[in-house]
């Protein structure tokens, strides 16, 4: 009894074995598609980024320098294609990431650690002649409000570290405003508006137009709407829409992103406001303007 109960657990122990050997080689199997998925749609998204035309699979192939052949890499169009990762412009033609993927792309790819220190504004100008890139640079966003003052009953003044701004006198406003000291200006424009305190927004707004450094591209913020809205894009104002410092569609018309980023600019506490399409290599811009000193 004892002898056929070791022979058991042996046999138990050894079946326990091979199960768990197949399922970390599924894990694996599993792991080594998905990567080659991974590879495959980042090659995609890349050369698109570099040429702006649609790659085949023999190009593609050709281009990630790997042995793959063009008949397995055309499986993983196919299966992308279902995924909504890929579309194709023509039924002949080659494949392109989706307006979809690209945001996910540049979400998980962008990264706003790094201070970009600028210089020199014409080298900038140079670099975005290779880019259909709107760019914005202005300061005074992050100026805090130091003091409130009542004058004689007539006007506020709310001074900041370089500027003031005056506005009729109203007791409720200079109540309210006297509990923000240290409120930046940024977010002092965010609650004016949410209020409803019309003149102290279109002074805030006047203000900021009269910090802008650096103006570029502004075709290409027409080519965003098409319409009057583009003029929004022109006015540093536009820095409240951007709860984060990446946003898309509902705020951008469908295949278009804008990009907010503090960067210092001639020395100087800045902000950078960038738009375009989603199909731009944004990634690229900025390390060229990381090479603007």
């Amino acid at each position: 009894m004892i002898k056929f109960y070791k022979i058991y657990i042996k046999t138990l122990t050894s079946c326990h074995s091979m199960l768990y050997n197949t399922g970390n080689l599924t894990k694996r199997v599993l792991k080594v598609k998905t990567n080659k998925r991974d590879m495959i749609l980042e090659s995609i998204i890349s050369a698109y980024l570099d040429s702006n035309t649609p790659i085949g699979s023999s190009e593609l192939g050709e281009r990630m320098g790997v042995a793959m052949s063009a008949s397995s890499i055309r499986i993983y169009f196919k299966r992308l294609s279902e995924e909504g990762a890929l579309t194709q412009l023509h039924v002949s033609g080659g494949r392109i990431p989706t307006v979809a993927t690209m945001q996910d792309y540049w979400r998980a790819r962008l990264s706003f650690d790094d201070e970009i220190k600028i210089d020199d504004a014409r080298e900038l100008e140079a670099v975005l002649e290779d880019f259909e890139i709107y760019c914005m640079i202005f300061n005074a966003e992050n100026e805090a409000l130091s003091e409130v003052i009542n004058h004689d009953d007539r006007f506020i003044i709310l001074t900041f570290r370089t500027d003031e701004i005056i506005l009729k006198y109203d007791f409720r406003v200079f109540k309210f405003l006297s509990n923000l000291i240290g409120i930046s200006l940024g977010d002092l424009e965010l609650a004016s508006m949410q209020i409803g305190l019309r003149e102290l927004s279109t002074k805030i707004k006047e203000l900021k137009n009269s910090k802008i450094e650096f103006l570029c591209n502004e075709v290409v913020a027409y080519k965003i709407f098409k319409d009057e809205r583009f003029k929004i894009l022109l006015n540093p104002s536009i820095a409240v829409n951007f709860t984060k410092n990446l946003i898309f569609a509902p705020y951008f018309e469908h295949g278009f992103m804008g990009i907010k980023r503090p960067v210092k600019f001639e020395g100087e506490d800045a902000t950078m406001i960038c738009a375009g399409s989603v199909y731009e290599n944004y990634e690229k811009f900025f390390n060229y303007a990381k090479g603007v000193a």
